[in-house]
């Protein structure tokens, strides 16, 4: 094919470029006796090739594939971006990269069957000290929002998310070339940290394939850190990652966990899950601190008070190796369990607990009909002094059916260039002129340290406060600049 155009990358001519796709496909489903992959991605990072691909033709090619796909493979699923490390900063610069995802989802929304990124962190080691930077968990969900935020303006309801590759990009301040067990352990870290997100966000999220490879060698030591195996066959440490995974089963439902709403930034993200064969319940925690951590499990109305259990953790020990310490026989008391410093735990508790008729909560997550708002001064309040002015921004939630409302959180996203020095927390949140003042900021390790500061907050909303229809949110700061990128209303109801 002639790529004269593109540098030597990519075909001139795009129908013929996206039948060479489908002659691909072909050869696939002959190989396989009929078997096809359930998703497809069509480039794999084009953002990476911006200097001989323009991002028009980008798009153009991920729509006649699709179309062309779809005619001769009915059910499979079609999609992309598979945007790189930048969606990380797609806040900065007055979300000028976040524009390139948009435009993407103006076509994508209407051709194509999901969304698709690679999060990636880096690790920064200065000493004997190091800190994440990239998609740490604030950043992550913020971006996520932004993306369903924008699909839910435009078509009314969420786009489906794939996460083709996520973990760790690399480390500055080491030699990756070198072996260390404390870069291993990033590796494992990363892959199941990230997990967390993902799972608390399964509504939108449908896959998510962490980058470990089985074993690789093209990069040297740099690549064995990645990989799940030796040359021998024998498991690596970045095999952990999976281990850890292993406690948990598909049969496994669910339950509604929450976390403090102390105004603080949350260092443990929980999950919870029961098991409907044996009635174990089964506690996921993972400590984003640097420092060992003590939780309170509270079961409401003191359903289930466990005592013993079986812990199975992931965390770096003293000599800085990673560490899988798996089936070891763990005391509560008074509902306290331990989870390592930035370690990762599955508690699993015998209660022989009957779960097939388990009260059923459902989910739903609704948008404002604004996103991306800058933070300006509000002129009713400042009209007449100055001296009293308030910085806000607002948007409308609407809630066509409330219906019986469980409970209620507000997730707010907010982004400050790095160097505004500018406090991101809200100085007050209302709904229909309602404060709300309990939340909890979820983990940015990154900041002040980055381009941008991207946060992300969750209020716990009163139900009376709730309107059907329109529901008017309000979010005011101490100063001007930076945005409010997406608020969203999470109601659970019977």
């Amino acid at each position: 094919m002639d790529t004269s155009q593109h540098g030597g990358k990519f075909p001139n001519n795009l129908d013929a470029g996206a039948e060479f796709i489908v002659l691909l496909l072909k050869s696939i489903k002959q190989c396989t006796n009929g078997i096809i992959p359930r998703y497809f991605e069509v480039i794999n990072e084009p953002d990476a090739a911006w200097k001989y691909i323009s991002w028009n033709t980008v798009i153009d090619f991920h729509r006649i594939v699709a179309q062309k796909l779809k005619s001769q493979f009915p059910g499979i699923k079609v999609g992309g971006p598979t945007k790189n490390t930048e969606v990380s900063g797609s806040d900065k610069n007055d979300f000028r990269v976040w524009g390139f995802s948009r435009q993407f989802l103006d076509m994508s929304l209407d051709h194509l069957d999901f969304f698709s990124f690679h999060p990636y962190n880096f690790v920064v080691v200065e000493g004997n000290n190091y800190r994440w930077e990239g998609m740490n968990e604030a950043r992550l969900v913020a971006f996520m929002d932004t993306v369903e935020n924008y699909a839910y303006q435009k078509k009314g309801h969420s786009v489906p998310l794939i996460i083709s590759e996520y973990g760790l990009a690399g480390i500055r301040g080491m030699d990756e070339n070198k072996a260390s067990p404390f870069i291993d352990w990033a590796y494992i870290n990363q892959h199941i940290s990230h997990m967390f997100t993902y799972l608390n966000y399964r509504h939108v999220v449908d896959l998510a394939v962490g980058f470990l490879l089985s074993y690789e060698t093209y990069l040297g030591q740099a690549s064995l850190h990645y990989s799940l195996f030796h040359g021998d066959g024998s498991k690596a440490n970045a095999a952990k990652a999976y281990q850890f995974w292993h406690h948990v089963y598909y049969s496994h439902k669910f339950l509604r966990i929450d976390s403090s709403f102390d105004n603080k930034e949350r260092k443990i993200s929980p999950l919870a899950m029961g098991n409907p064969d044996n009635g174990d319940i089964v506690v996921l925690l993972q400590n984003y601190d640097r420092s060992q951590a003590r939780v309170k499990l509270n079961f409401d109305h003191h359903w289930f008070s466990p005592s013993v259990g079986i812990s199975h953790c992931h965390y770096l020990n003293t000599h800085k190796e990673p560490v899988l310490d798996e089936w070891k026989s763990v005391h509560v008391s008074n509902g306290y369990v331990t989870v390592p410093a930035d370690g990762s735990c599955i508690f699993v508790f015998h209660a022989k607990y009957n779960f097939q008729n388990v009260h059923t909560i459902k989910e739903a997550t609704y948008y404002g009909n604004k996103m991306i708002m800058g933070i300006k001064k509000d002129c009713a309040i400042c009209i007449f002094s100055c001296a009293s002015c308030t910085y806000a921004a607002s948007a409308n939630v609407n809630i066509q059916l409330l219906g019986n409302v469980q409970y209620a959180r507000l997730r707010v996203g907010v982004s400050l260039p790095g160097n505004s020095g500018g406090n991101p927390v809200p100085k007050t949140v209302l709904i229909n002129n309602h404060h709300v003042t309990s939340y909890y900021q979820l983990f940015e390790p990154g900041r002040g340290h980055e381009g941008s500061r991207w946060e992300s907050f969750e209020y716990l909303v009163p139900a009376n406060f709730l309107h059907s229809n329109s529901n008017e949110v309000k979010v005011e700061f101490n100063q001007s600049g930076g945005y409010v990128s997406t608020v969203a209303l999470v109601i659970g109801r019977n």
